[in-house]
């Protein structure tokens, strides 16, 4: 996702691009909205602390089929399928709807110009009439206990719209870990191909600060007083992998931890131990501010949900990510 200079996204994080390891992508607890819709650079609000996930004990925004299976007898639960319309067509959660993981951000785009961006207004600040309308439509309501499912985390039909409803200020999200309908069908349970479609229900979004731009990342790079998290492969940080970019490297001062080491090879998130132990020994710990991004923002969605599954207050994702910082004649790179 990239911005113009004066925008940021950030604080209910983070968000449908290519910031996954392939060369195109084809974001915890919740935590209580702020009232508003503050601008994209608006310093980003700590999300309250939540109970500290163990290796033994399930993370509870990044869940298993077996919980979403529990969850669809409560008549506020509402199942979001957000793979294309033709693979929902071919089977799908009984009783989910969908909502392409496309409809939730800009379109892609190349050479620094705003590639899946969340949708903003003209001052910057997220645009909340067009993704009330998208979710009001849809039949999602404020109290609606959202579960989002698709491809696996950090893909733009995977978790990013979970990380866009976070930072709508949504405050019941939940996403299948892994490739969705597999793990749905791994649990024994069934698929239908009729279409769902809810009653239309009024949304009202209150944004909380979890999307920055490029002037709040420019603030940190001078002061030094944040974790720039990038979640891009070694090869795009190291700048031998420059993707479409004008410029290789990362921002200066960043620390690398590729997204898809906090997955294990069925695309599952590793358990929290696990998770904990490679973040610290790369220096990103839950008393630091922490800043994520990617290329788009897209694989950096999973790295959010799982920082705020292990504890950190204090995240933050940066939209534009690489594609916009890469492209501009205003930033340093680091290789």
């Amino acid at each position: 996702m990239s911005k113009a200079p004066s925008l940021g996204l950030a604080a209910l994080f983070v968000l449908v691009g290519a910031c996954g390891g392939a060369p195109a992508e084809p974001a915890t607890p919740s935590s209580p909205a702020a009232a508003g819709a503050p601008a994209h650079g608006a310093t980003p609000a700590a999300t309250p602390a939540a109970a500290t996930p163990s290796a033994e004990r399930p993370y509870t925004v990044i869940v298993t089929a077996d919980r979403v299976k529990a969850m669809m007898g409560d008549a506020k639960t509402v199942v979001v399928d957000v793979r294309s319309p033709e693979d929902y067509a071919k089977g799908h959660i009984p009783g989910a709807i969908n909502l392409h993981g496309e409809l939730w951000r800009t379109p892609s785009a190349k050479g620094g110009k705003p590639s899946h961006d969340l949708f903003t207004k003209a001052d910057g600040s997220i645009d909340t009439a067009k993704y009330d309308a998208l979710l009001g439509g849809a039949g999602i309501a404020n109290d609606s206990k959202v579960v989002v499912y698709g491809n696996h985390s950090g893909k733009a039909d995977g978790s990013v719209p979970a990380v866009v409803l976070l930072a709508l200020g949504h405050k019941d999200v939940m996403f299948l870990d892994g490739v969705g309908l597999d793990q749905w069908k791994a649990a024994g349970q069934p698929l239908s191909t009729d279409a769902k479609k809810l009653a239309a229900a009024t949304y009202k979004s209150a944004p909380a600060n979890l999307i920055v731009g490029l002037d709040h990342v420019k603030k940190h790079v001078a002061a030094k007083d944040a974790v720039l998290l990038d979640t891009r492969s070694a090869g795009e940080f190291t700048g031998t992998d420059p993707r479409d970019n004008k410029k290789a490297g990362h921002i200066p001062g960043a620390v690398n931890v590729n997204y898809e080491e906090l997955l294990g090879k069925d695309k599952t998130t590793v358990n929290a131990a696990q998770a904990r132990t490679l973040l610290t020994s790369k220096g990103v710990t839950p008393d630091k501010k922490v800043v994520l991004y990617c290329q788009t923002g897209t694989r950096a969605s999973h790295s959010m949900l799982v920082l705020r599954e292990l504890g950190y207050t204090n995240v933050s994702l940066y939209d534009g990510s690489f594609q916009e910082w890469g492209n501009r004649e205003d930033t340093a790179v680091e290789k």
